[in-house]
């Protein structure tokens, strides 16, 4: 099979999925990824992708940069200082539960003090791009808890990602294409958030540029983590796929429930709140492929913390959904 004819059917068969994904309303990161998932597995890996492995890979590098440009477009800082103290507070609580706990569960697992502080990194990020499509397809992004939500996602992304940064440097000793790619990460954030200010997001030209990244280059980075995903590797050690969800979701409920004595957000909200930032998505699933291209984390654990980012992606939607109508007013 030919290059060109290969990134055609990449990009069929995501446009495909991302079309099936809308009709039965799942996410459309897990689509794609299932994509990734089924072109990674042996027969199909060898008779589709072949020889072009690295060149799907290059192009989800470029398909994370796009990813982080738009997902910065799509951010608000006035969002964030609107309710700039509860935000603050839930990320840093949302950083530092994921961090500690997980870290300390990896060691405790057998695993040596760089590759668990590596996990508990993955685990203390948590899924902006992905909670704003849910709040806004729900009307909820204009909410004072939706503005909390929204505000505390962007803090704890960058947390999440300079300490990423600064650990795999100290790890590494010095810096590889993979820290590179992350830098390159936050900038685009940033490009995209400043470009915000100048550039109407309901220009014709942009709604072009969003569609055309969306469609023809961000699918190759979800397409190339479920490449890199290995079925076997979790199979030998299925504890830990058990072992890193359960500390995924407790420590960012306990990480929510934490904000209490300062703030006066309730029980219920901060509940959902802990819910709304245990969903991963991108950011998480990326940290997690560059942590494994660069050697810091096993297999086995990449695979379990994939599988885990699908999961608690999977579970947002839903149990906002069902806490809206237990309590209609939660978001205010």
């Amino acid at each position: 099979m030919t290059l060109l004819v290969l990134i055609i059917l990449v990009l069929a068969l995501a446009a495909f999925s991302m079309k099936l994904s809308k009709r039965i309303k799942l996410p459309s990161v897990v689509a794609l990824i299932v994509v990734g998932l089924v072109l990674g597995q042996p027969p199909f890996k060898s008779f589709f992708v072949g020889e072009y492995d690295q060149v799907i890979f290059l192009l989800g590098d470029i398909g994370l940069l796009a990813l982080m440009f738009l997902a910065g477009f799509e951010s608000s800082w006035q969002l964030l200082y609107q309710e700039k103290k509860d935000a603050a507070l839930i990320a840093m609580f949302g950083v530092l539960f994921p961090l500690i706990l997980g870290t300390l569960v990896i060691v405790l697992s057998g695993y040596p003090f760089s590759i668990a502080i590596v996990v508990g990194v993955c685990l203390s990020i948590s899924a902006e791009a992905t909670r704003a499509k849910v709040l806004l397809e729900l009307k909820q992004i204009n909410t004072r808890l939706g503005a909390a939500l929204m505000g505390s996602g962007l803090i704890d992304d960058m947390l999440g990602l300079s300490l990423f940064v600064l650990i795999t440097f100290l790890i590494k000793g010095t810096a590889t294409k993979e820290q590179f790619l992350v830098i390159g990460s936050i900038i685009a954030f940033f490009l995209g958030l400043w470009l915000k200010n100048y550039i109407s997001r309901h220009h014709v030209l942009t709604r072009m540029l969003e569609k055309g990244l969306n469609t023809l280059i961000i699918p190759f980075f979800f397409v190339a983590i479920g490449i890199h995903f290995n079925f076997n590797a979790l199979m030998v050690r299925p504890y830990l796929l058990i072992t890193i969800f359960i500390v995924a979701v407790i420590s960012k409920l306990l990480g929510a429930f934490a904000v209490k004595p300062w703030t006066t957000l309730n029980w219920q909200q901060l509940n959902l709140a802990g819910w709304a930032m245990n969903s991963r998505g991108a950011l998480e699933l990326a940290l997690a492929l560059v942590a494994f291209r660069s050697s810091l984390i096993t297999e086995s654990l990449y695979s379990s913390l994939i599988v885990m980012a699908l999961i608690t992606t999977l579970m947002f939607p839903f149990i906002i959904i069902q806490m809206l109508k237990r309590h209609p007013d939660i978001m205010n």
